[in-house]
Protein backbone atom coordinates (compact mmCIF):
# COMPACT_ATOMS: atom_id res chain seq x y z
CA UNK A 1 0.00 0.00 0.00
CA UNK A 2 1.36 3.42 -0.97
CA UNK A 3 1.61 6.32 1.46
CA UNK A 4 2.19 9.98 0.72
CA UNK A 5 2.05 13.38 2.38
CA UNK A 6 -0.97 15.63 1.80
CA UNK A 7 -0.98 19.32 2.63
CA UNK A 8 -4.13 21.13 3.73
CA UNK A 9 -3.47 24.57 2.27
CA UNK A 10 -6.37 26.08 4.23
CA UNK A 11 -4.46 25.32 7.45
CA UNK A 12 -0.86 25.83 6.23
CA UNK A 13 0.61 29.13 7.48
CA UNK A 14 4.13 29.39 6.02
CA UNK A 15 4.50 33.05 7.04
CA UNK A 16 4.03 32.07 10.69
CA UNK A 17 6.04 28.84 10.55
CA UNK A 18 9.46 30.51 10.44
CA UNK A 19 9.09 34.27 10.53
CA UNK A 20 12.79 34.97 9.98
CA UNK A 21 13.67 32.74 7.02
CA UNK A 22 10.25 31.61 5.83
CA UNK A 23 11.22 27.94 5.77
CA UNK A 24 8.42 25.44 6.24
CA UNK A 25 9.10 23.14 9.21
CA UNK A 26 7.54 20.15 7.41
CA UNK A 27 9.70 20.76 4.36
CA UNK A 28 12.80 21.01 6.53
CA UNK A 29 11.92 17.73 8.30
CA UNK A 30 11.45 15.72 5.09
CA UNK A 31 14.50 13.47 4.73
CA UNK A 32 13.62 12.62 1.11
CA UNK A 33 13.42 16.34 0.18
CA UNK A 34 10.12 15.91 -1.62
CA UNK A 35 8.33 18.75 0.16
CA UNK A 36 9.70 21.89 -1.40
CA UNK A 37 8.99 25.60 -1.33
CA UNK A 38 9.48 27.53 -4.55
CA UNK A 39 10.04 30.72 -2.58
CA UNK A 40 10.49 31.47 1.13
CA UNK A 41 7.20 32.06 2.94
CA UNK A 42 5.26 30.05 0.28
CA UNK A 43 3.38 26.87 1.08
CA UNK A 44 5.34 23.70 0.32
CA UNK A 45 4.45 21.44 -2.59
CA UNK A 46 4.82 17.67 -2.84
CA UNK A 47 7.28 17.02 -5.67
CA UNK A 48 6.56 13.31 -6.08
CA UNK A 49 4.11 11.17 -4.15
CA UNK A 50 5.98 8.08 -5.40
CA UNK A 51 9.11 9.12 -3.50
CA UNK A 52 7.25 9.65 -0.21
CA UNK A 53 7.84 6.76 2.19
CA UNK A 54 5.13 7.80 4.66
CA UNK A 55 7.56 8.29 7.55
CA UNK A 56 5.41 11.09 9.08
CA UNK A 57 8.39 13.32 9.93
CA UNK A 58 6.65 16.18 8.08
CA UNK A 59 3.42 15.55 10.01
CA UNK A 60 5.18 15.77 13.37
CA UNK A 61 7.14 18.87 12.33
CA UNK A 62 4.19 20.97 11.14
CA UNK A 63 3.10 23.24 14.02
CA UNK A 64 -0.30 23.86 12.39
CA UNK A 65 -1.31 20.26 11.64
CA UNK A 66 -1.49 21.03 7.92
CA UNK A 67 0.22 17.82 6.80
CA UNK A 68 -1.19 14.32 7.02
CA UNK A 69 -0.24 10.95 5.54
CA UNK A 70 -2.70 9.37 3.11
CA UNK A 71 -2.59 5.78 1.95
CA UNK A 72 -4.03 3.90 -0.98
CA UNK A 73 -3.21 1.85 -4.02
Amino acid sequence: MNKWACIDFSVCKPRLCDQEEGVCAASRACKKNILEQEDPFDSPVLLSSRMCVGCSQCVRACPFGAVRIESGL
